[in-house]
């Protein structure tokens, strides 16, 4: 930062401060932030419209996911897959007690939600979860 010296017309001596420099690395940081909080929010990528609930919690990244497109594409755990080959990579899971999750879009017709949890059911997983997006208002009527 430049301190330049100006006489005071009192005084005769006296110096400011150059806010410019300020200014902009507070701007940055303010697009920088405002950036990575639109980009938090998805979820590798994968456009999934989840409905709401009042009652949703959040969970934890460690589990699996599968994630139901509008388009009908299946994605097991952010990588595309064919929703035949879907058993054989929850066969390859040693763990049974492992949490999935699955993230279907909106506009999903519920038969295929449905074929996905069959699909998880056979393959020997008890912990089956549906992600929603929390609800603005509840079901009650009172705000959170």
């Amino acid at each position: 930062m430049k301190f330049r010296k100006q006489k005071n017309e009192k005084t005769g001596v006296g110096s400011t401060l150059d806010l410019t420099p300020i200014v902009d690395v507070v701007f940055n940081l303010l697009i920088f932030f405002a950036l990575s909080l639109n980009f938090a929010a998805t979820s590798g990528g994968i456009n999934v419209k989840l409905p709401s609930a009042s009652s949703a919690e959040p969970v934890k990244s460690e589990q699996l996911t599968i994630n139901l497109t509008q388009a009908g594409q299946v994605y097991y755990n952010d990588k595309e897959i064919n929703i035949d080959d879907l058993p054989s990579k929850l066969k390859d899971i040693e763990d049974k007690d492992s949490l999935i999750i699955i993230r279907a879009d909106n506009s999903v017709p519920h038969g295929q939600v449905v074929e996905i949890m069959d699909i998880v059911k056979t393959g020997g997983f008890s912990k089956l979860a549906i992600a929603v997006d929390q609800a603005k208002g509840s079901l009650d009527g009172k705000d959170k």
